[in-house]
């Protein structure tokens, strides 16, 4: 048993753990705005620190530019100088967080966003091409990696800066030195932990051999057995077909009937399949998919689902506080989520490759509509109500990683996933710098209720997108 896709599959899942790092935003928020308050800065406050997340977010809208790269300089190469970016984006922190929020937001925020979009993607790619025909399965592993990193580096966070689980004032934030002290020295400890894993994942992490990839070979091949067979079918055509005249054997093992009468229609591609009956990938370029519906309905569902996704992992945590006065507790609520969310990740990736991404979609919606729209009712259920709502809001977001992705690699080819998924990809980041903008003032004038109202809305249109999307796409 060749076991090289099992070892590269775990490098491709230990890259997106470190660096789902990022999702630890919504635990470590308040012990770093908390610190900015204390020793920066007497006035900022939650909104403030949340641009170091919307600029993390923006700069993640150049996700393209980290797959074309891939093309140039190769992945392998590409991951490694995101890795060395997004490891030193976090250690940095440590000095910056000590002189100004704008000095954390183009460290934390633009670097370390950096250092992600040269890693992104790329992984996802390699895994597929050793399992072609479990996309949505490996898809969800390797990204399962990316929900889990909260399990992770919560425990961390919370241990290191908080051991005693000090709670935060009535105004919300800490004031204790003990608590305060260690926050700039957290970022040298995560630096140093997610490069060590990115180091790992990067010596595991292997792409498939040329000469192992079929798609080159099984394309050559199936031309010469269509141009040989309308030549009464030679009995010498080439060493993987057989000397049967009737029947032509082609290197997959699969049997053509070579009579000249159906031969264009059988070798003729399906036109309403992105994949010909001989697996033949066929692969969309950037440009052409530009002109298709389905990178515009699938743009539309990335947006409608990703703003809830990055709206939540940053205030779920201070909505918890505003009635739950255990600083643990809600640290292990974010940490029980991200686990459910990495589970999650793998199965709705293999319940997609069995159902479609089309019902995948809309199941997945509907249930984070409901619960966004329900959320405002969990202080009258207390600590075990809230953790419901929250864990069952993270299985949902394996949507926007997941489900997306492969769907991209199922319509417009593998070739250039990472190309295309980073452009529909950009239309929600840079969407998302707008909502914050909104939000904000929403959550000023009208409270929590609005704001999930607004996200819930956001989701429910992604069903309305999703009915749009055809079961059947062209290529």
């Amino acid at each position: 048993m060749d076991v090289r896709p099992l070892i590269s599959v775990a490098g491709c899942f230990l890259i997106y753990l470190a660096v789902g790092t990022i999702l630890t935003f919504g635990n470590l928020t308040p012990y770093l705005t908390s610190y900015l308050r204390a020793r920066v800065k007497k006035d900022i406050t939650y909104e403030e620190t949340s641009w170091i997340f919307y600029a993390f977010i923006s700069t993640c809208s150049m996700l393209y530019f980290g797959g074309k790269l891939g093309g140039v300089i190769g992945r392998r190469w590409t991951i490694i100088i995101g890795s060395c970016i997004f490891s030193f984006g976090i250690a940095v922190t440590y000095w910056s967080i000590q002189h100004s929020l704008e000095a954390t937001i183009i460290t934390y925020g633009v670097i370390d966003s950096l250092g992600l979009l040269f890693c992104f993607g790329h992984p996802i790619v390699t895994a597929i091409e050793w399992f072609p025909t479990k996309k949505g399965l490996v898809t969800g592993i390797v990204t399962s990696g990316f929900a889990l990193s909260p399990l992770l580096m919560n425990s961390v966070q919370t241990f290191f800066v908080n051991p005693s689980n000090l709670q935060p004032a009535s105004d919300g934030f800490f004031y204790n030195d003990e608590i305060l002290e260690s926050v700039p020295v957290l970022f040298l400890i995560m630096g140093s932990v997610v490069g060590g894993i990115l180091l790992v994942g990067l010596l595991m992490y292997k792409e498939l051999p040329r000469q192992l990839n079929q798609e080159e070979t099984i394309s050559s091949e199936i031309t010469n057995v269509y141009e040989t067979s309308r030549q009464s079918c030679s009995k010498e055509i080439s060493e993987s077909v057989t000397k049967d005249l009737d029947c032509i054997t082609t290197i997959n093992n699969k049997k053509v009937c070579a009579s000249l009468e159906e031969d264009s229609a059988d070798l003729k591609v399906d036109d309403k399949q992105p994949y010909s009956n001989y697996g033949v990938e066929l692969h969309v370029s950037p440009k052409e998919a530009l002109k298709m519906k389905e990178f515009y309905l699938l743009s539309i569902v990335c947006i409608c689902s990703f703003y809830p996704y990055m709206f939540m992992n940053v205030f779920y945590k201070t909505y918890g506080q505003t009635f739950i006065q255990d600083d643990t507790f809600l640290s292990i609520t974010g940490s029980v989520a991200g686990a459910i969310h990495a589970v999650s990740r793998v199965i709705i990736g293999l319940i997609q490759d069995k159902i479609s991404y089309k019902l995948t979609i809309l199941f997945l919606l509907g249930i984070m509509t409901v619960l966004l729209f329900t959320l405002v009712t969990t202080p009258y259920g207390g600590k075990v109500m809230y953790m419901i709502w929250i864990c069952g809001l993270f299985t949902t977001f394996a949507l926007t990683f997941v489900c997306i992705p492969a769907a991209v690699a199922e319509v417009f080819g593998t070739k250039h996933t990472a190309e295309i998924f980073g452009m529909v990809f950009f239309t929600s980041t840079v969407s998302f710098f707008l909502w914050s903008i909104v939000l904000h003032h929403l959550t000023l004038s009208l409270g929590w209720f609005a704001v999930f109202c607004v996200t819930a809305s956001v989701s429910f249109v992604g069903i309305l997108v999703t009915i749009l999307f055809s079961e059947t796409n062209h290529t």
